[in-house]
């Protein structure tokens, strides 16, 4: 379910890592050091970023709705508001009216568009006995309906709030990030405790100089500004998206995206254009191309079709004159029948399915009187062949019924959706149309197999086409029909097929979550009603801009210009973000590491905590915060390759460890407190520029720049503001030392990362 603003603002605001850090500046605040406090500003940071995605996600859902029609009118003439209907009313629906409740036909007939529940594009008719769900279409006739269930209990209302439940998306770069936080913020509660007591009744330290060592040492372990360099990487891989017509919904999804190894694919409005085309006319002998583009001109001004069929052979045949008929009769397309018919004074003409209008044909010849032969063929057949039937009628040559037939059965198997337009049941003409694949499609194809993405189609659509759209578009295999498949049988076929028909809305979204109990990373495509709930359950949800508004409201991002070869570029975009963050999260971890490090060694072996909060403040500024934004928006499309947490521990232990071995040897040298908290600054000041020059190889321009100019940084942080950074002067021997450390530092962390791999190669 969904949140409220007061509900997300007090879960964002009341957590342990506020707490802590609240207490913590309170304290210091206390004492009077406020330029320890620098910290306050990345907390306060975090929490408004949190803050502004949460609220942002629930503003999108809360617009969610499948049902847009407010008022309606009744058999017994009354007009009612949607809310306001209840079980058992009649409500009277005509075309463009949406089904406002799940009911049942009681009179009346009409082409509904079904494609929310059942996937299929094609319209269905209607008619009495026939049950209706809330959020169908009524595209011609006139229905009424009873009214069975209403409001909550309807089915597009349980879809939406299905829909609308809060989902936090999958991101194991923000999972591993918040492992880190969530761990940390714990583990510095007991080690500050400790850390204060310990300095205030064991060394007899003051109090107010305990409070800032205990906060610089707790601040110190929290990589807090690892969770807003992440967000606003994020954030500028967003809008650069956002410039190539990708509106990003969800931060963490094109990291995902990135990690993906499966895409499901929708077939209409992703693989193809999702606008039928009539491609090519093949006519029969004694026809010519002009003649029949005439008289499809001339029937389709007075067939009231509006299907996606009719609208494309419409557009085939714009610019030719109509040829003229007297109609006599007329019947419009209905998915009972698979073809419209039109009875002029030259015959009757129809146009749809070969094999339904031969059949159509053949009874009407014998309901006129047909002989005996033919009467007692059906008789004696249950299902005649369509071939049979056609050389039963007198109109219709056998010969040209069955080449039809042949030449129909052929291009079908190669993803054309195939018409006939007869006379008097004889074939005229065969109608090619298509939903071309979109520009491009192969090479995005070809682009996610070398990645390794295993890619699934899955379509409501005939078997036969949704296999012949996927291996053209390079998806090989042959398609399943789920028509009759259980949920049992779903998590087998997933793994051995990749080409799905006929499959309904429940079914896709079962066939994403077994992928997803699987193992694999799942990302979804889709563009109708029919995918909001798949999309919802998708690791990485993908909508085309063209698409409903629920299945826009439910994705983690749209694709405004509609066009699938945009995800690879979104690809590129994820993998730079987790590559980048990958590199830099190690310069954070460094201070987190040897903070705990030199906790500890404080309770055991020091007399206070070498740093004050600002000291650290500073360091990560120059040598952590500013080069990881400079890093992070670097180009590096290079594959996600490990798990982050131990990719980013193996390269920051061998800083953090170098910082405790030059710590605790500046703590044997002889001096004050001061002088040690000096040289603890130097010397971990230094080993945070080398492993950022460790980190920015190989060196480039601006690698080697942003190296210089932090190292300049750090050079005047120590001269001109040593003050405000609580350092000291240092004797001789102490100045030989930091410099000593200087020299030193590059070769020991060398040794110590050689060190560590062959510890973890060998797994000792």
């Amino acid at each position: 379910m969904t949140h409220s603003y007061w509900d997300i603002v007090r879960r964002q605001t009341f957590t342990l890592f506020n707490a802590v850090n609240l207490v913590l500046a309170l304290l210091i605040a206390w004492t009077g050091a406020w330029q320890n406090m620098f910290f306050v500003g990345t907390v306060l940071t975090n929490w408004l970023i949190g803050m502004i995605q949460e609220i942002r996600a629930r503003r999108t859902l809360n617009q969610l709705a499948l049902l847009h029609q407010d008022t309606y009118h009744l058999a017994d003439g009354r007009t009612m508001t949607r809310d306001a209907l209840e079980p058992g009313m009649v409500v009277v629906l005509e075309q463009g009216d949406q089904v406002p409740c799940d009911g049942t036909v009681t009179s009346g007939f009409g082409e509904v568009d079904e494609s929310q529940q059942t996937g299929e594009s094609e319209e269905v008719q209607r008619t009495a006995g026939d049950r209706l769900l809330s959020g169908m279409t009524i595209i011609s006739g006139r229905l009424e309906l009873r009214a069975d269930a209403t409001g909550d209990n309807t089915r597009a209302a349980k879809l939406m709030h299905e829909a609308r439940s809060h989902k936090k998306f999958r991101s194991p770069l923000r999972d591993a990030i918040d492992t880190i936080v969530r761990f940390c913020t714990i583990a510095i509660i007991p080690c500050g405790v400790l850390l204060f007591v310990r300095s205030v009744y064991a060394t007899q330290v003051p109090v107010k100089q305990a409070i800032n060592s205990m906060a610089a040492a707790l601040i110190g372990m929290i990589p807090e500004g690892l969770v807003v360099l992440t967000s606003i990487a994020l954030a500028v891989a967003s809008v650069k998206l956002a410039k190539e017509q990708v509106l990003v919904q969800q931060l963490y999804c094109s990291e995902t995206l990135a990690r993906t190894d499966v895409l499901c694919l929708d077939k209409t409005g992703t693989l193809t254009q999702g606008k039928m085309t009539l491609v090519k006319i093949l006519t029969q002998p004694g026809w010519t191309e002009q003649d029949v583009k005439q008289i499809l001109a001339g029937l389709y001004s007075v067939l009231p079709d509006s299907n996606a069929t009719a609208v494309a052979i419409r557009r085939g045949c714009e610019g030719v004159p109509a040829r003229f008929f007297t109609v006599q009769d007329m019947k419009p397309f209905a998915s009972a029948t698979k073809f419209s018919k039109v009875v002029t004074r030259q015959g009757t003409w129809c146009v749809g399915a070969l094999s339904n209008i031969l059949a159509d044909a053949q009874n009407q010849w014998a309901a006129d009187g047909g002989s005996a032969a033919a009467a007692a063929s059906q008789q004696t057949s249950s299902a005649p062949s369509s071939a049979a039937l056609a050389s039963s009628a007198p109109s219709a040559s056998t010969s040209s019924a069955d080449q039809a037939l042949r030449t129909q059965g052929i291009w079908a198997s190669r993803g054309y959706r195939v018409l006939a337009l007869t006379l008097d049941g004889t074939p005229a003409a065969l109608l090619l149309l298509q939903d071309p694949l979109k520009p491009d499609v192969r090479q995005t194809v070809g682009y996610f197999r070398k990645q390794g993405v295993d890619l699934k189609v899955i379509s409501g659509d005939d078997p036969a086409t949704v296999q012949a759209i996927a291996n053209e578009a390079g998806i090989t295999g042959k398609a399943v029909s789920m028509q009759h498949v259980g949920a049992q049988d779903i998590p087998v076929l997933m793994q051995t097929h990749s080409i799905f028909g006929r499959v309904t809305p429940d079914q896709k979204k079962a066939m994403v979550q077994a992928l997803q109990v699987q193992g694999h990373v799942v990302a979804m495509t889709g563009d109708g009603v029919n995918d909001v709930l798949a999309l919802k359950a998708a690791d990485c949800s993908i909508a085309m801009g063209s698409g409903s508004q629920a299945a826009r409201a439910v994705s983690s991002m749209i694709l405004l210009n509609n066009q699938f070869d945009d995800l690879p570029g979104i690809v590129v975009q994820g993998r730079r973000v987790i590559n980048n963050i990958q590199r830099t999260a190690s310069l954070f971890l460094v201070k987190t590491l040897f903070s705990f490090g030199l906790t500890l060694l404080t309770l055991v072996f020091f007399r206070v905590y070498p740093f004050e909060p600002v000291q650290l403040s500073v360091i990560s500024a120059l040598a952590t915060g500013i080069p990881s934004f400079v890093l992070t928006l670097e180009p590096n499309d290079s594959r996600v390759q490990g798990s982050f947490l131990k990719n980013v521990l193996s390269r920051a232990v061998p800083g953090a460890f170098n910082v405790l071995i030059l710590v605790t040897i500046a703590r044997l040298l002889l001096g004050t407190r001061a002088q040690f908290s000096t040289m603890a600054t130097l010397v971990a000041g230094i080993n945070a520029l080398w492993v950022l020059f460790f980190v920015c190889q190989p060196m480039t321009r601006i690698r080697a720049a942003l190296v210089a100019f932090m190292a300049a940084g750090f050079v005047i942080a120590v001269l001109f503001f040593g003050k405000l950074m609580f350092l000291v002067p240092l004797d001789l021997w102490q100045l030989v030392f930091v410099i000593a450390a200087a020299v030193a530092i590059p070769f020991v962390l060398r040794l110590l990362s050689a060190l560590e791999r062959r510890i973890l190669k060998t797994g000792m």
